[in-house]
């Protein structure tokens, strides 16, 4: 073969040679397609906050303002008959509203003596109807409503009347620590220790309970600190003063109810 003809076949061959490298490697590095993968839907989990429900007392469980009962209660409040030195005269034997409200007071003021000296009840008392003469005009036989103004004036405290009133009622009222004060008709509860016939108006003192009694500090007696009635006795009992008959008024059942 020639030498021209040799030559020019040679570079023909590398040119093909270069094309054919080249399209191989393109081949070889062309990036390969890469499938679309749609991904799984994750479910929505919704999470619920429990609702919070205030549990209701059931029937006949006491409410919050109502402390349950305790079997027996006795509320240590000092103790005075309304004739402390014996002497019963008129003042004397009409004064159980005054002495009422001496043992409520000395109880709310942290008194923890068992019983109130006599010459400090002499005094309260004298001082009491000198308020009730000025404020009334009249310091014998007050009703339930005047009591509690007394009481509320004079010493400061709260007092308040409720009518038609149960044993649960009284019992709810000394778990609160409140004094409660019971207008009755003294000759028909049945107290041995009193002058007979008894107080046609009367006022007791409740401390305490014990099932269905009552403990009162009953100050138509010396005999009466701690003394016990059935509910039922007191309850049939009830009364208020009536200024317009001057007389008790037995169709009213009423209570004091004395707090701080």
């Amino acid at each position: 073969m020639e030498t021209g003809k040799k030559s020019k076949f040679i570079a023909i061959f590398f040119v093909v040679a270069i094309i054919f490298a080249a399209l191989a490697f393109r081949s070889n590095n062309s990036p390969t397609p890469t499938s679309t993968v749609t991904p799984t839907p994750t479910a929505k989990i919704t999470t619920t906050t429990p609702e919070t429900v205030t549990p209701q007392p059931k029937a006949g469980q006491p409410s919050a303002e109502t402390p349950e009962n305790p079997t027996s209660l006795n509320l240590p409040i000092p103790f005075t008959p309304q004739a402390p030195t014996g002497n019963w005269d008129l003042l004397h034997n009409e004064a159980c509203e005054e002495a009422s409200a001496i043992m409520a007071a000395a109880y709310f003021s942290g008194d923890t003596r068992i019983k109130i000296p006599p010459e400090e009840v002499e005094k309260q008392i004298s001082d009491l109807t000198a308020w009730l003469d000025k404020r009334f005009g009249y310091h014998l036989n007050t009703t339930a409503e005047e009591t509690a103004q007394m009481i509320e004036i004079f010493y400061g405290l709260k007092a308040k009347v409720f009518d038609n009133y149960a044993l649960q009622d009284i019992k709810d009222q000394l778990n609160l620590n409140h004094v409660v004060i019971l207008p009755v008709n003294g000759q028909i509860i049945g107290n041995p220790y009193y002058k007979q016939p008894g107080p046609i108006y009367h006022m007791l003192v409740v401390r305490g309970y014990d099932g269905t009694k009552i403990i009162t500090n009953d100050s138509g007696t010396k005999r009466g600190e701690n003394y016990s009635y059935s509910f039922s006795t007191v309850q049939n009992a009830a009364a208020d003063w009536d200024h317009a008959t001057n007389t008790i008024d037995e169709s009213k059942t009423v209570m004091i109810i004395v707090s701080k």
